[in-house]
């Protein structure tokens, strides 16, 4: 009790004599996969499902910031939206291939908690990122058996720099997973996923408020 109470004087003296912020954030972010495919057998048919490209994708919402001298704590909240282009060819005994392109989009709450120092306006930052799942659209579902069971929430790390002008701030961030791209893949009760972990360069406009 006394260790807590300690940790909330510390903690309530640090946000006296801190600086606070707030603003909005709004950005583009661009995902690395590398080609790779996985095979699917459905008995009557065969099915080789691969990465195509992945799409920008985009978010908005709020960040706070609260400064001591010149570090800093900066969480965020994000909505995140992104997508994935797929190849779907399904080889159907005595007929022959059919290829077409799937999308499958995902939304996301992005939760980014950096840690930072200042120097004059540019900054150096770093820390943990929580994607809580929201919801997703599919064409995949076209393949027999498919269905989505998406965790409630994957865990990243992000690092990078940024500038603070006035009451702008920029920031350009690079993010890797710690979960396996197409975890959220199920067919006919069977899990499904890449071997690759998804990466991203996060690019981030902000204005305080």
């Amino acid at each position: 009790m006394k260790n807590l109470s300690f940790a909330l004087l510390m903690l309530l003296s640090t946000l006296s004599y801190g600086q606070f912020e707030m603003g909005l954030k709004a950005g583009l972010s661009s995902m690395d996969l590398s080609p790779e495919s996985i095979l699917i057998n459905n008995g009557e048919s065969t099915t080789e499902l691969s990465i195509r490209e992945a799409n920008y994708g985009y978010h908005f919402g709020l960040y706070t910031r609260i400064s001591v001298a010149n570090i800093f704590i900066e969480p965020a909240f994000l909505f995140n939206s992104s997508s994935v282009e797929y190849n779907l060819d399904e080889q159907i005994f005595d007929q022959g291939i059919f290829s077409t392109i799937k999308t499958e989009t995902y939304n996301n709450l992005d939760i980014p908690f950096m840690v930072g120092m200042k120097m004059g306006f540019l900054r150096i930052q770093g820390g943990p990122v929580a994607h809580i799942f929201i919801n997703s659209a599919s064409e995949l579902t076209a393949i027999d058996g498919y269905s989505q069971k998406f965790k409630d929430a994957t865990y990243g790390f992000q690092g990078g720099i940024g500038l603070d002008l006035f009451k702008i701030r920029l920031d350009l961030n690079y993010e890797t997973n710690l979960s396996r791209f197409g975890g959220d893949i199920d067919i006919n009760g069977t899990p499904f996923q890449f071997d690759q972990r998804p990466a991203r360069l996060v690019a981030s406009l902000g204005l305080r408020f």
